[in-house]
């Protein structure tokens, strides 16, 4: 079966955990812990900055950057019982989703997509800054 990319979009939105983007902000005030993993490619983020909490991975690299013997490891990246949001640029927030799907795979326990993505981050109030 040949699946369209909306149809894509679709699967992986509905497989995975979405909060909005005032309840993540909300989050991220009350957890210093928490932490967003911006999956957006170099050209958006230097187009609207990333949040203050956020570690750049764009493309496929969250994965690269989760296990945990890889040499691109990302020590934020380490532990599975972390709450972690996904963003990407904006909806219908795939990307953000799909991220959050492969971190859920590989055993994040607290990991959840931003629906909206950047975009709604920055209309909820989120501050940003050059990565």
């Amino acid at each position: 079966m040949v699946l369209t990319l909306a149809q894509m979009e679709a699967q992986e939105i509905s497989k995975a955990n979405p909060i909005s983007a005032t309840d993540a902000l909300a989050v991220l005030i009350e957890d210093p812990n928490a932490l967003v993993v911006d999956v957006r490619d170099s050209a958006e983020t230097a187009a609207t900055g990333i949040s203050p909490r956020a570690i750049p991975a764009p493309g496929r690299a969250v994965a690269w950057m989760a296990v945990l013997e890889s040499e691109y490891r990302s020590q934020e990246l380490q532990d599975r019982g972390r709450r972690i949001f996904t963003t990407c640029g904006g909806t219908p927030s795939y990307r953000g989703a799909a991220a959050a799907n492969v971190l859920a795979a590989m055993g994040f326990q607290n990991v959840q997509f931003i629906d909206g993505g950047m975009a709604a981050l920055i209309a909820a109030g989120s501050s940003t800054e050059q990565p």
